[in-house]
């Protein structure tokens, strides 16, 4: 499940690039993201019996605040990154979060890891360090957010893994999808970017990426995150950047170069 995630999630980088050519600014591009996957994953809740609105109160309101702050900010600063920075060069920048979580997990959850997880964690991060082996680097805003992302979404996945002890993954992803809906259309709004794409090319990449990287690669991840844990589903989840750079390369051209 985590690794179908990770390869739902590697569209990601590309599908915003191919977004933002297409003329859908940024909080334009989340705020249909994030509408249309929680529509569709409100009826498929609804279908497969696991109506959010029958989950207990207080985890639901949980769930919604989760989408609402933690996911939102976590979308954002990785599509504003990618806006200056390369798709390729993004995500390999997102994926210090493994460590962030397994790192977080042992200082403040008081969680053992065994020499096997930080063998794996280093295997991780020597090979996302070849990967980003030809990048040269510059501090900018860009740069910042990009490493803001994966320290949220770090946040985002420790919170997550309590809260999908006892919550069906699907009920689950259809109230963050609600909460993270409600907050990008506000700010669409107020950035007068609350408006459908302008053209079909504009509304086929939204449609994919509600659709792969939204409702398949969070519902898939939120799955298997209680069933293996917060640190093993970090680094199955590092095949993402592979997937993202070989994309980046084939699709649009990316080099490793900012």
């Amino acid at each position: 499940m985590v690794l179908g995630s990770a390869t739902a999630f590697g569209t990601l980088g590309i599908l915003a690039k191919l977004a933002y050519a297409s003329g859908l600014g940024t909080e334009q591009i989340l705020a249909i993201r994030f509408l249309l996957a929680a529509i569709a994953m409100l009826v498929l809740a609804i279908v497969l019996g696991q109506n959010p609105l029958r989950l207990e109160r207080k985890r639901l309101i949980a769930l919604l605040a989760l989408g609402t702050f933690v996911y939102t900010a976590q979308s954002l600063t990785y599509f504003i990154a990618l806006r200056s920075l390369p798709a390729s060069l993004a995500v390999l920048i997102a994926y210090i979060y493994p460590s962030l979580v397994v790192v977080a997990g042992w200082l403040f959850l008081r969680r053992s890891v065994s020499f096997w997880h930080w063998l794996a964690l280093a295997a991780s991060l020597v090979g996302v360090a070849l990967l980003a082996g030809g990048a040269h680097f510059q501090l900018t805003w860009a740069l910042v957010l990009a490493i803001a992302s994966p320290t949220i979404y770090t946040a985002y996945i420790l919170i997550g893994e309590r809260l999908m002890s006892s919550v069906p993954a699907v009920a689950a992803s259809a109230a963050i999808f609600t909460g993270a809906a409600v907050a990008f259309c506000v700010l669409a709004f107020f950035n007068h970017e609350l408006a459908p794409p302008r053209n079909a090319g504009g509304w086929v990449v939204a449609i994919g990426i509600a659709l792969v990287p939204t409702m398949l690669a969070i519902s898939l991840f939120l799955a298997g995150l209680p069933r293996i844990g917060a640190a093993r589903a970090a680094l199955l989840s590092t095949w993402e950047p592979l997937v993202t750079v070989l994309l980046a390369a084939a699709i649009l051209g990316d080099r490793l170069s900012i």
